[in-house]
């Protein structure tokens, strides 16, 4: 595995990158780094190239003090992208990670081979705002370490909590990196631009996947149904008895469903080469 830190204007980003073969760019979600990812990377680093990145006041990247808009996340993610030299990529967005990663394709339609969503919605929805303001609030009466309790209880399905503490040691550790301030730079930033897909989803033309969990109570999956409706060229994957993190809880399934998204699309893709030929 390579891990770097990028200089991209000033501002330092953390990243890794490990394998060959076509890439796929992973994309945390609000809060979270590069680790939400580790155990689909470790079962796909033999077939693609991951590049798994921890986006700015996040991880292990720096933490400047400004809105952290959606705009700011992805034009650091296609800089990183230019230092790599990689034209075009898969962009795989978990949650937040999704907004970002539908920015980029609506920004940079030509970069984006392929889009996977995954635990993401096309705006913030009320069940999110509740949820996130009731952590919130047990951070400020309770302190971080009940904070990231409470996430543990609300993110995970109960079935997967009893047995998979490994994975929640991950996502503990995860959730103690990031400044106590990025929360509210993410908010500032929403503030100045909204985050609101719905209009804009038919213009998406880069294949799509879409992954949720069936019993997701921070993102309902009614909002992926939504998406595979409006979003050409999409596919819909709703996983039963799984919470709001199908890169944790079912990271060996979720990368079966990615290789063979990639596969099929990179299929499709020579198909239409060669008949333009």
């Amino acid at each position: 595995m390579v891990v770097l830190r990028a200089e991209l204007d000033g501002f330092r980003m953390y990243f890794e990158d490990v394998g060959k073969g076509v890439p796929v760019v992973f994309i945390h979600g609000m809060g979270g780094d590069a680790r939400e990812w580790g155990f689909v990377v470790s079962e796909l680093s033999g077939e693609l190239r991951c590049v798994a990145v921890d986006l700015r006041g996040h991880g292990r990247s720096d933490k400047p003090d400004q809105p952290y808009t959606m705009s700011l996340f992805a034009g650091d993610v296609t800089a990183l992208l230019d230092r790599l030299g990689l034209n075009g990529a898969y962009f795989c967005g978990a949650s937040m990670g999704g907004y970002v990663a539908l920015k980029i394709a609506l920004m940079h339609p030509r970069r984006v081979r392929g889009l996977v969503l995954v635990g993401s919605a096309p705006f913030v929805p009320e069940q999110t705002v509740r949820v996130a303001g009731e952590w919130a609030e047990t951070l400020l009466n309770e302190g971080v370490d009940a904070f990231v309790e409470a996430q543990v209880r609300d993110v995970f399905h109960p079935a997967f909590r009893r047995r998979h503490e490994d994975a929640l040691r991950v996502f503990r550790e995860s959730r103690l990196a990031p400044s106590s301030e990025t929360p509210g730079r993410v908010n500032k930033g929403m503030q100045i631009e909204p985050v609101d897909f719905r209009k804009k989803l038919r213009e998406i033309r880069a294949p799509t996947l879409i992954i949720h969990g069936r019993d997701d109570r921070i993102v309902p999956a009614e909002y992926a149904e939504f998406m595979h409706r409006e979003i050409p060229n999409s596919r819909l994957a709703v996983l039963p008895f799984c919470g709001h993190m199908p890169a944790m809880e079912r990271p060996r399934f979720l990368a079966d469903l990615l290789l063979y998204f990639v596969e099929e699309t990179e299929k499709e893709r020579l198909k239409q080469q060669q008949s333009q030929k």
